[in-house]
């Protein structure tokens, strides 16, 4: 790999992607439905943790390198998380407040707009902090370590995470990110992860590209 790894931006798409889709999914949610408000709160569930495992690995793979280059580099990054992690908590307990009431509440549309409206808060303030670390400490990264030192920390960051968690994070990045994105990716993935995994990923890649997409990204990548 000649250029400089992408630490932020390809994952970064996959939530954003996940994010638009459950807002229209809120917006349109009828919370008088009490079994469509649960099979709702499943997948956002599902969301939210992703994002706290997601700050969870930034945390342990990538802030260190950037305190490391620039002293409390990764500070106000932390804070955010907390703020994010506290949003993510104040939704997750509305939603259950919601569930918990009897299907003849009468306020039950009202407090359904109420959390659609402070879950699109909290996208507001998320796409800030994810535009943060594209635009700026993307290029911290860049300008103050190597290219094997960014490397390495995104490839560790990689092999680190459970096949279920990995799989989950790569359908997400091939729903959302480009060809040379997802190129990447793969190569990066053929030298960390397990190779069960991998192949793994590959029959997703092949399930969701293109035929001629899949072709390039196997002349690519250098498997046949």
């Amino acid at each position: 790999m000649s250029h400089q790894p992408m630490v932020y931006s390809p994952i970064h798409k996959g939530i954003r992607n996940r994010l638009f889709q459950t807002s229209t999914k809120a917006a349109r949610l009828d919370f008088a439905d009490k079994e469509s408000v649960q099979k709702f709160q499943e997948e956002f569930t599902a969301l939210m943790n992703n994002i706290h495992h997601h700050h969870n690995l930034e945390e342990k793979f990538i802030h260190p390198l950037l305190n490391d280059r620039v002293p409390g580099g990764a500070d106000e990054l932390e804070e955010e998380h907390r703020v994010v992690l506290h949003l993510i908590n104040n939704l997750v307990k509305n939603l259950d407040g919601i569930i918990a009431k009897p299907v003849d509440f009468e306020k039950r549309r009202e407090q359904g707009l109420e959390f659609y409206l402070a879950y699109n808060r909290f996208m507001v303030y998320f796409m800030d902090h994810l535009n943060d670390e594209e635009q700026n400490i993307q290029r911290y990264l860049w300008d103050l370590c190597s290219v094997q030192e960014v490397a390495k920390a995104v490839g560790e960051l990689m092999a680190s995470q459970e096949p279920a968690l990995a799989m989950e994070n790569f359908g997400m990045i091939i729903a959302s990110a480009n060809l040379d994105e997802v190129s990447d990716l793969v190569i990066e993935a053929k030298a960390t992860v397990p190779e069960p995994v991998f192949q793994a990923g590959m029959s997703l890649a092949q399930s969701a590209l293109s035929a001629r997409e899949y072709a390039v990204l196997l002349s690519r990548v250098g498997v046949k």
